[in-house]
């Protein structure tokens, strides 16, 4: 984990060579743990009603607060309830979000406290994220 207190670490890619499983394996988990609450969370603030939403994290970033906050860039797939691709986002169909999630491993506390859609590739990473 790097970070300096207060500020956002250098964004770190998340591909075939370097796998969140060997980066951070603890932010997979947290991932993972929070995968359905982020699927919500998108849904509502992209109104999108018929839709099931697919995620993959491209990159993060740490914070050093009271613990660590993560800012992670996730790629969007989006998927009708028939399970077909709907496209219609950036990309070549797909787009991206960026979530912020506060971690406190001694206290054991995992809260998704942000979300922004509609982002592009290309967009930074920012402290302030409408709460989901």
């Amino acid at each position: 984990m790097t970070g300096v207190p207060g500020g956002i670490g250098k964004s770190i890619p998340i591909d075939k060579e370097h796998p969140l499983s060997k980066s951070d394996p603890e932010l997979k988990q947290i991932l993972h743990q929070l995968s359905s609450q982020i699927q919500r969370a998108y849904i509502r603030a992209s109104s999108i009603a018929d839709s099931a939403p697919t995620f993959e994290p491209v990159s993060y970033a740490t914070q050093v607060v009271a613990g660590t906050n993560y800012y992670v860039k996730l790629k969007v797939t989006q998927h009708g309830l028939n399970g077909q691709n709907c496209g219609g986002g950036k990309d070549d169909g797909k787009e991206y979000c960026h979530v912020k999630i506060f971690y406190q491993a001694w206290t054991k506390t995992t809260e998704l406290t942000g979300i922004s859609v509609r982002m592009t590739k290309d967009d930074p990473f920012e402290y302030d994220m409408p709460a989901p």
